[in-house]
C-alpha cells in the first residue's frame, strides 16, 4: 500500500515538474499585461509600506508619551526645540495635563507629520 502511494506522489511529482519546464512564447500584448499587472503591484506594496511605517511611528509616539510624558519625552521624538522638554520636566507636563492632551492628538490625528519640528509648547496650537 505504501509503495503505490509512493508511486503514485512519485508519478505526479515528475509529471507535473516536466510540464514546468517547457517554454512558453508570449505574444507582446501578453508581455505588456505583465508588465502593466506588476507594477500595479509594486505600487500597492509600497502604498501598505508606508502605511505600516506611519502606524509604527504613532506606536513609538503613544509609547513615549505614556513612558516619560511628564518629561516630554515624546516631544524629543517629534523632534520640538530643546526648551519644550525642559518645561515638560520642571512643570511635571502640567500637572500631567499636557501629556493627556498630546496622547489624545497623537491617537485621534491622521497626518503626525504637523506636530514634528515644532517650537510652540503645546504642540496641537497654532
Amino acid at each position: 500500500m505504501r509503495f503505490r502511494f509512493f508511486l503514485f506522489i512519485s508519478f505526479i511529482f515528475f509529471t507535473i515538474n516536466s510540464s514546468a519546464n517547457d517554454i512558453v512564447e508570449l505574444t507582446p500584448e501578453e508581455i505588456q499585461v505583465i508588465v502593466e499587472f506588476q507594477d500595479q503591484f509594486n505600487d500597492i506594496v509600497n502604498d501598505t509600506t508606508a502605511t505600516r511605517i506611519v502606524k509604527f511611528k504613532r506606536g513609538k509616539a503613544i509609547v513615549f508619551t505614556l513612558l516619560t510624558g511628564l518629561f516630554g519625552g515624546h516631544r524629543i521624538y517629534f523632534g520640538t526645540h530643546h526648551r519644550t522638554p525642559i518645561l515638560y520636566s520642571i512643570t511635571f507636563g502640567g500637572l500631567g495635563i499636557l501629556p493627556l492632551i498630546d496622547l489624545v492628538h497623537i491617537i485621534f490625528t491622521k497626518d503626525l507629520s504637523r506636530y514634528e519640528h515644532k517650537s510652540q509648547v503645546i504642540m496641537w496650537g497654532k
